[in-house]
């Protein structure tokens, strides 16, 4: 009875052994292999989703990254490519910080795309689900900012009209020439000039002043008649 306890140990595992190598062992090559069958020129989110499936992770982000580039892609199938792109980095990535990063970051490029989007998650844990959440609050917060308000420059206050002073600078109307150079301007003052000359030469007191001589008659007058 002992031998054959120990036997059946000695069975069952080398069964669980070979049960391990059936199923754990050929998942965990297919996700490291590089291995990548889609066609490269008609990438799918099915076919994407099915390596993701078969822990393919890599060949998973390659479609992805391929289908996106596509120029035909709806808003819906973006925002879907990017949350299947935010469950194989949730998956592959082992450092934590950059995991979460890189999954808040897929998620919001999925709802900036289609912030309406409520398809199906190919991961179910809390802590995606709650990284989905995050991204849909802060889509929402940068939606709600406020553009920056254009400070308009303030306007150059217009330079008052300057008063124009009557100087000799200033040039009189029809012409542009100034003032003292007009002819009426010229011909004034040569008048000024004249008549005080007059005045100066004729002044004095009439008591000195010597009388005019007699002007001869012209023309003559005709002889008289007798």
């Amino acid at each position: 009875m002992k031998k054959n306890g120990i036997a059946f140990r000695v069975i069952a595992v080398a069964l669980l052994v070979a049960l391990s190598n059936l199923l754990i062992l050929p998942g965990s090559a297919l996700a490291q292999s590089g291995d990548c069958a889609y066609d490269k020129n008609k990438p799918s989110l099915e076919s994407a989703r099915i390596s993701f499936k078969s822990l393919n992770y890599q060949c998973a982000e390659n479609e992805i990254q391929d289908f996106l580039m596509l120029d035909n892609v709806s808003i819906e199938d973006k925002a879907s490519a990017h949350v299947l792109l935010a469950a194989v980095y949730y998956a592959m990535v082992k450092n934590h910080n950059e995991k979460r990063d890189r999954v808040l970051n897929q998620f919001k490029e999925a709802f900036r795309s289609y912030r309406e989007w409520a398809g199906e998650l190919d991961i179910s844990s809390t802590e995606f689900i709650d990284l989905m959440k995050k991204a849909q609050e802060l889509v929402d917060e940068e939606a709600e900012e406020p553009e920056a308000a254009v400070v308009p420059a303030e306007e150059e206050a217009a330079p008052e009209p300057a008063v124009v002073q009557p100087t000799t600078a200033t040039a009189a109307e029809g012409g542009g020439k100034a003032w003292y150079k007009q002819w009426w301007a010229i011909g004034l003052g040569v008048g000024v000039v004249v008549g005080a000359a007059v005045l100066l030469a004729g002044g004095g007191d009439d008591e000195t002043k010597t009388p005019d001589a007699p002007i001869d008659d012209f023309p003559p007058p005709p002889p008289s008649k007798k």
